[in-house]
């Protein structure tokens, strides 16, 4: 349907978007001119003429510190919006960008267009989304700094509620990124930098201040007697003023600022600092950038690639390409949590993205820990999130505590061996009570057929989800068809009726623990039964290794699940430390807290990949062709009770 507004409806939103600026710098200029008595063009220039020679160099280094901490802001932008294109060259053009911006005015048209321009490979809509990126979180980080500085420095007596009120905002603000990483406004998503970004472009913008601020304080002419730590606070609120206006420069409402924050010092002097200060901050950074605006083919070099030597060989993978010969068969959690293969060279990790950190998980699939530290550092810096390793070994912790890292044990494995395992002895005197107690009770357990039951498990599992609570997720598999297709799964039948199954990862060496969900009202013992008949199918298998899954172990596990701890005790497994590493202990408490967010809330289960489905499918030696066999076995055993269904499976 064609709209009936003509062509020329939005010209006045449009012209006035145009004039505000204008008209705002105007204001502010006539009502400095209010305030202040102007110096004649004589004495303004003899204060000028006062300035030392060094004053005007040192305004300059303070400049040049300033911009380069302005370039390595826009790094951080284009890591967060995954351009791809971090690098020398975009920092030179995010500071010819804002050089360019802050003399026309317009930031976010001017300031888009410029890094459109000087950066190749940048799209306008990209470009755009950066010059935005940075505008709001620069005022974001400006208005963080402004309110510590109001309180370290209260220059007047409302500065330290006024700078509390500040830090509160911006502490909220930072636990809500936390809480809820993306905020939905109808079909448009925006995605908040995680913390690791917000503490870099805190930085970064609190070094731009600082030398901004310094370069402002060098140019005052000796009749000035005003602090530095004074004068910083006040530059910091007068940039804030300046860059909400959107006037050319902060030309007006950055001056006005000053004077209204400064009143008892001499004007003159003030109003010589500031326009030496626009010479050397705006004047000649600007002069620099429109030449390189209009030549940027001087600014231009090739698109570089990653030329980071631990990053060569650096390949990304699906799920689908999971190995069957990996170490650790748990690490088939990728397939539904949106975890991905990362390969370092020969080095696989089965690595999970969060907005918060990277987190490779368990041991690496294949390959030394030790040389994928440094990769997975670069890795997570590529995203602006913090490196993490979690539940390794104790062997692969001491290797990642010897590079400098900070570990800490969070967990401890339960392992058995099917193919020593037995039921003998005193340490299993509680499984047997168990195990007894579902034999009277009927129970039989067998391997799951090859076209599983979906509709009676999805049941049991909903079921189970209503007495116990939502499912854990991320690190600990959840109930979805295609992810139980390829696995190991054993049933647990009472007459007719299932009334409990597990579930278990499987590799060439191990398999792993994975769902168990029992019905509220079904026999003591079940959990059990099935996992006995899981342990004598992988004695059958020959597998040399199964583990029964982590438990917490650490100083607040005593107040947690302790019947999980009970129920894997009474196999009497080997308990092997887990530990979980990071380069420092900040990256360790983000860990910490992202890991305990996405376990406790995960989102969305992702499908497991039915590519991947249908290549097992037509594979007899992969896992569902090996629960193929595992059925027929059982069915031609016709078992006749409990024992005999375990050595049947």
């Amino acid at each position: 349907m064609q709209s009936r507004k003509s062509p020329s409806a939005g010209l006045p939103l449009h012209v006035l978007r145009m004039t505000v600026p204008f008209a705002m710098a105007g204001l502010c200029l006539w009502a400095i001119f209010t305030r202040i008595e102007l110096p004649s063009l004589a004495d303004l220039g003899g204060l000028l003429g006062g300035l030392q020679m060094w004053q005007w160099l040192a305004a300059c280094g303070a400049t040049t510190v300033s911009f380069w901490a302005l370039g390595r802001y826009d790094s951080v932008a284009h890591r967060h919006l995954q351009t791809g294109l971090d690098g020398p060259q975009a920092r030179r053009a995010g500071m010819a960008a804002i050089a360019f911006s802050q003399l026309v005015g317009f930031g976010l048209l001017t300031g888009a267009y410029a890094r459109w321009r000087l950066v190749p490979g940048l799209t306008a809509m990209q470009a755009a989304q950066l010059t935005g990126l940075v505008g709001l979180t620069f005022l974001a980080a400006l208005t963080v700094i402004c309110g510590v500085a109001m309180v370290l420095f209260p220059v007047f007596a409302w500065f330290p509620p006024i700078g509390a009120l500040l830090i509160t905002a911006a502490l909220a603000a930072s636990l809500l990124s936390f809480v809820a990483p993306r905020l939905d406004f109808g079909s448009v998503s925006l995605r908040w930098p995680s913390l690791t970004a917000m503490a870099a472009l805190l930085v970064w913008a609190l070094i731009d201040i600082t030398a901004a601020g310094t370069a402002l304080w060098m140019l005052l002419p000796a009749s000035l007697d005003i602090s530095w730590a004074t004068l910083l606070v006040v530059y910091a609120i007068a940039l804030g003023a300046a860059i909400l206006s959107s006037a050319p420069g902060g030309t007006g409402p950055l001056e006005l600022m000053v004077f209204s924050l400064l009143p008892a010092h001499d004007s003159a002097g003030l109003l010589a600092a500031l326009l030496a200060f626009r010479l050397v901050y705006y004047a000649l950074p600007a002069a620099i950038a429109c030449v390189v605006m209009v030549v940027p083919e001087r600014l231009k070099s090739t698109r570089a690639p990653l030329t980071d030597p631990d990053l060569l060989g650096a390949q990304q993978r699906s799920a689908e390409t999971l190995p069957h010969h990996r170490l650790r068969a748990e690490s088939g959690v990728i397939r539904q949590n949106g975890g991905h293969i990362q390969a370092f060279g020969f080095n696989q990790l089965a690595l999970l993205d969060s907005p918060q950190i990277s987190v490779a998980l368990f041991d690496p699939m294949t390959g030394n820990l030790k040389e994928t530290l440094t990769p997975l550092q670069r890795y997570a810096r590529q995203r602006n999130t913090a490196p993490c390793f979690y539940k390794c070994s104790a062997r692969n912790a001491l290797a990642a505590r010897q590079a400098g890292w900070a570990v800490l044990r969070i967990a401890a494995e339960a392992v058995v061996s099917p193919i020593h395992f037995s039921e003998s002895g005193s340490s299993h005197r509680q499984l047997r009570r168990k195990l007894r107690h579902a034999e009277k009770a009927g129970i039989s357990v067998r391997p799951a057929p090859p076209n599983l039951p979906l509709d009676q498990m999805a049941a049991l599992d909903q079921v189970w989800q209503d007495r116990h609570g939502s499912a854990h997720g991320t690190t600990m598999g959840r109930f979805e068809a295609n992810y139980l297709t390829m696995q190991r799964v054993f049933l647990a039948w009472q007459e007719e009726r299932i009334i409990g199954f597990v579930s278990l990862h499987t590799a060439e060496t191990e398999w792993c623990l994975d769902l168990i969900r029992i019905c509220p009202n079904a026999p003591d013992g079940t959990g059990h039964i099935m996992l006995r008949a899981a342990i004598a199918a992988a004695r059958e298998d020959e597998v040399p290794r199964l583990s029964l899954a982590a438990v917490p172990d650490h100083r607040l596990a005593p107040r947690m699940d302790q019947g999980l701890r009970r129920f894997k005790a009474c196999f009497a497994p080997d308990w092997q430390p887990r530990y979980m590493a990071c380069p420092t202990w900040a990256d360790m408490a983000i860990a910490g807290f992202e890991l305990f967010r996405l376990i406790h809330r995960p989102g969305p289960v992702y499908p497991a990949s039915l590519a991947l489905l249908h290549r097992q499918n037509g594979n007899p030696g992969t896992d569902r062709g090996a629960e193929t066999l595992a059925w027929q076995s059982a069915q031609e055993a016709q078992p006749g009770s409990a024992h005999s269904a375990a050595r049947a499976s």
